[in-house]
């Protein structure tokens, strides 16, 4: 018996999880280039950022010095725990990578019916939860209380409440999968 009847009050199982699996692979193809584009920055971000925290420019008087003090502050930050940003930088590219190859998997379990294409997807998303948690943790950890650090763990942790619907939305699916076939081998009897 599946978890769940449908997936948002407003779709079946099949098509919810097609939706959940094309959000999914759009979303991780652009969390892929944005992740890599994001750690070539980084890795040219070191080389002149203290010259320019240090510029004239950045302690001015105007109606946008808070606005430059606040990001002062989150590239203090950043060049503070280079080493763990890359760590991060690196890890989320591999989910999100590893994710477009198991979103293909789903969107082609759903539509062929192939039950055993579901569950790549579904550990996939226990990888992500831990993952994520991982990286909130140790965000707040390494990186501290900052306003900007606090407000990126809070959506994470809301991103994760969405994963972990999706994932049983998914879950669902297998289920149901699973009695249609067991309908179909009765009913060839």
């Amino acid at each position: 018996m599946p978890i769940l009847s449908g997936c948002c009050f407003c779709f079946d199982l099949k098509v919810g999880s097609t939706i959940i699996g094309a959000l999914n692979l759009v979303g991780a193809l652009i969390y892929s280039v944005m992740f890599a584009i994001l750690l070539v920055m980084v890795a040219l971000f070191g080389a002149g950022t203290r010259k320019a925290l240090e510029d004239p420019v950045f302690n001015e008087d105007d109606e946008y010095s808070d606005v430059r003090e606040e990001q002062k502050q989150i590239i203090e930050v950043v060049l503070e725990h280079m080493e763990a940003v890359k760590l991060a930088l690196y890890i989320l590219l591999g989910v999100s990578l590893l994710c477009v190859i198991t979103s293909s998997m789903l969107i082609h379990g759903v539509r062929r019916k192939r039950r055993g294409l579901l569950l790549p997807y579904i550990v996939q998303e226990v990888i992500n939860i831990i993952i994520f948690i991982a990286l909130t943790i140790g965000a707040l950890v390494i990186l501290g209380t900052h306003r900007v650090v606090v407000s990126s763990v809070i959506g994470v942790i809301v991103g994760l409440f969405v994963h972990l619907y999706f994932m049983l939305v998914v879950i669902s699916q297998y289920q149901a999968l699973g009695l249609i076939r067991m309908h179909e081998e009765i009913s060839m009897k």
